[in-house]
């Protein structure tokens, strides 16, 4: 319980969490000068439900024109921040056409993350120039995430999934990330919304429910002395249910998530 004048880790989590936010802005402002119109902070430091073990730090950063010279700048701003959770600054990046209307530039800010932005970015920095913006539809949010699985479920990724058992050596964030991806993707499809991990989390009802819900636990508490075997249970079907329903509901993208899937069951 905590006493008089003590934080609990969590508010001490978020604390860290803020200051790393506010550390990149001020190093945004340097790096980009005027060319730097608006800065949000996204996920769960926005929405709320942020896990110190665990959870990301996203900061997005509207700037005046996204060009050859950016990316230099961000990888600037991820080595010059500092702060006790720094190492888990994600920065994401587009002009006002980009936030506004999603049209395609040599941005970072896929479409789930801009209507992250859109119905939960908390202002840090600029003019909020947000009202009368275009949302993406489900379509694209599904599309995005048939895009990401086909990118980074390669052959390494894949390993974990199908052997688990050295798994929890990688940490719990490694842990939960890899158990509740396809969660919150299948949330976005049958939902049409964003897949936060506990609203995802206790909205599935699938064979792996016990997985998934023990990784949501996890998130806050750590992992369990051996979870491996609840892992080698319900982890390789988790990414099946998810493929099967993304194949199916992406026609643009099943080929490419067949390959994944075979990836997946294929022999040693």
């Amino acid at each position: 319980m905590t006493g008089p004048g003590q934080r609990s880790g969590s508010a001490r989590g978020t604390e860290d969490g803020e200051q790393v936010l506010a550390a990149a802005v001020a190093v945004a402002e340097r790096v980009f000068g005027p060319g730097l119109e608006a800065a949000y902070a996204l996920g769960s430091l926005a929405h709320g439900g942020f896990a110190p073990l665990v959870s990301d730090i996203d900061l997005a950063l509207v700037l005046t024109e996204v060009n050859e010279h950016t990316q230099r700048g961000i990888a600037e701003i991820r080595a010059r921040t500092s702060g006790a959770l720094a190492e888990r600054l994600s920065v994401f990046y587009a002009d006002w056409p980009g936030v506004r209307g999603g049209r395609p530039e040599p941005g970072r800010l896929p479409a789930i993350d801009r209507l992250d932005l859109l119905e939960s970015g908390r202002l840090l920095y600029g003019t909020d120039r947000r009202a009368g913006a275009e949302p993406p539809g489900q379509h694209e949010l599904v599309r995005c995430g048939a895009e990401f699985a086909a990118e980074r479920f390669d052959a390494a990724y894949l390993r974990w999934v199908r052997d688990p058992s050295a798994l929890p050596g990688r940490g719990v964030r490694a842990v939960t990330k890899l158990v509740l991806f396809p969660v919150r993707f299948l949330y976005t499809l049958h939902e049409g919304r964003i897949g936060h991990n506990e609203a995802a989390g206790r909205w599935y009802r699938g064979p792996a429910r016990e997985l998934v819900l023990a990784a949501l636990g996890w998130r806050e508490s750590g992992l369990p002395a051996d979870p491996v075997p609840l892992l080698e249970r319900g982890l390789s079907g988790l990414y099946l249910e998810f493929l099967d329903a993304y194949i199916e509901a992406v026609p643009a993208f099943a080929e490419r998530l067949r390959v994944v899937r075979s990836g997946l069951t294929a022999p040693d």
